[in-house]
C-alpha cells in the first residue's frame, strides 16, 4: 500500500504558540522502539504512526522544501525528550522553542524553508518536491495543504494522476465539503474527477505529534473506504472518529469548545424532559430548534461582542434554575455560576 503525504510542514508555528509538546511522537517512539519519532513534526507523527503501527509499507512525503532550506535541528537527544515528556514535557519544551525561534529568524518560510528536527529519510519515507510523483498508483493521498483559497491551484495539478478509486484525505484548513467541491469542479465531461474518488478527512483535531486521534468525515467517500480509514485510524492514531463532514470544522476546530458545550446541553436536556418530565421526542426537540434558533438570530442581529446589551445572562438564572433536575443536574450548576457572574450587563432604561 502507498500512502503519498502532500505537505512536510514546519515546526515554526508550533513553537511560536508555546503549548504544543512531542507526548504522543515520544508515546509511539517508545512503543516502537525507534527514538527519532520522539520528535517529528505533525505530517511525519502520521506517516510513522501509519508506517510503523499499521503496516503501511511505502510512505512519500511531497514539500517544495526538500528543494531549498529543510532544516534538522539536532540539537537536542530523542531519549532524553521521551523521558522528559514522561512526567513534565514542559521541562524541556521552552528549551526547544526557544531554538526554533531562532532559527527561524535567519530561515525563508514555507514552501521555501522549513525546520524539522528528523528527516523523513530517516523514518524510512522517500521525499520529492513533485505532488506528481507522490501521488502516481497512491492509494491514499493524505493532503496537509496551505489554506482553502490556494488549495484548488495546487490539486489541478496533479488531478490527473490520481489512482480511480484512491482515497484522498485533508487534514486541516479547509471543510470537507470545500475539499469535494474542489474535487467536482475540476470534473468535466472528458474527466469525470469526484465519482471516480473516495474524498474524506483524516484530521488530527489537534497537533498531531501531542495527541493520538483522528477524525473521519462521512458522506463524500465509500462505506469500505470510510472503514479502511477508521481501521487505519484506530491502529495508528489510537482512537478514529465518524462524524458528518458539515460537522468536522465544529468538532476539530476552535469553535470545538462551543460545540462541547452546546451538545452536552442538548443531550442534558433531552434527558430531563424526556426521562423525568415525559415529553414526546417531538416536542423536546421543536423547543431545543427554538432555543438554539433564536440564540443564533440575537447573535446574527446585534453581534457577538454586542449579546449581552440585548440579553442579560442573568435573565436566564429564575428560569433555567426550573430545569435543574434529572441529566441537566449535572451541568446546569456551572452553568448558572457563569451566568451569575455575567449578569448585570444587558440593556438598561433610561428614567
Amino acid at each position: 500500500m502507498k500512502v503519498a503525504i502532500l505537505g512536510a510542514g514546519c515546526y515554526r508555528t508550533h513553537a511560536a504558540s508555546g503549548i504544543t509538546n512531542f507526548s504522543r511522537a515520544c508515546e509511539v517512539a517508545e512503543q516502537v522502539g525507534k527514538p527519532e519519532i520522539a520528535m517529528t513534526h505533525s505530517t511525519i507523527t502520521m506517516g510513522a504512526e501509519l508506517k510503523e503501527l499499521a503496516g503501511v509499507d511505502e510512505i512519500v512525503v511531497a514539500d517544495p522544501s526538500f528543494d531549498n532550506n529543510f532544516t534538522v535541528i539536532d540539537d537536542f537527544d530523542y531519549e532524553q525528550v521521551i523521558e522528559a515528556h514522561k512526567s513534565n514535557p514542559e521541562s524541556i519544551m521552552p528549551q526547544i522553542r526557544e531554538k526554533v525561534n531562532q532559527v527561524a529568524k535567519d530561515l525563508p518560510k514555507p514552501p521555501e524553508g522549513a525546520i524539522h528536527f528528523t528527516h523523513p529519510e530517516d523514518l524510512g519515507f522517500e521525499v520529492t518536491t513533485d505532488d506528481n510523483e507522490a501521488v502516481e498508483d497512491a492509494d491514499w493521498v493524505m493532503t496537509w495543504l496551505p489554506k482553502g483559497d490556494m488549495q484548488m491551484g495546487i490539486i489541478e495539478k496533479f488531478a490527473d494522476n490520481l489512482k480511480e478509486g484512491a482515497i484522498l484525505t485533508h487534514a486541516c484548513t479547509v471543510p470537507t465539503t470545500m475539499f469535494q467541491k474542489i474535487f467536482e469542479d475540476l470534473s468535466s465531461d472528458e474527466m469525470n474527477v469526484a465519482p471516480k474518488f473516495n474524498v474524506s478527512s483524516y484530521h488530527p483535531g489537534a497537533v498531531p505529534e501531542m495527541k493520538g486521534q483522528v477524525y473521519i468525515a462521512e458522506g463524500y467517500a465509500s462505506e469500505d473506504a470510510i472503514c479502511n480509514l477508521v481501521d487505519w485510524g484506530v491502529a495508528a492514531r489510537g482512537d478514529a472518529f465518524k462524524l458528518p463532514a458539515e460537522l468536522l470544522g465544529p468538532v476539530c476546530d476552535m469553535c470545538s469548545a462551543l460545540t462541547a458545550i452546546t451538545y452536552a446541553g442538548i443531550l442534558s436536556y433531552r434527558d430531563s424532559v424526556m426521562n423525568v418530565l415525559g415529553a414526546p421526542a417531538g416536542f423536546a426537540q421543536m423547543m431545543a430548534k427554538e432555543s438554539l434558533s433564536q440564540v443564533t438570530d440575537l447573535m446574527e442581529k446585534v453581534g457577538i461582542d454586542h449579546m449581552e446589551e440585548k440579553l442579560d445572562p442573568g435573565a436566564l438564572l429564575g428560569t433555567a434554575d426550573s430545569m435543574n433536575f434529572g441529566a441537566a443536574a449535572d451541568i446546569l450548576p456551572s452553568v448558572m455560576e457563569v451566568m451569575e457572574n455575567r449578569k448585570g450587563k444587558g440593556p438598561t432604561c433610561n428614567v
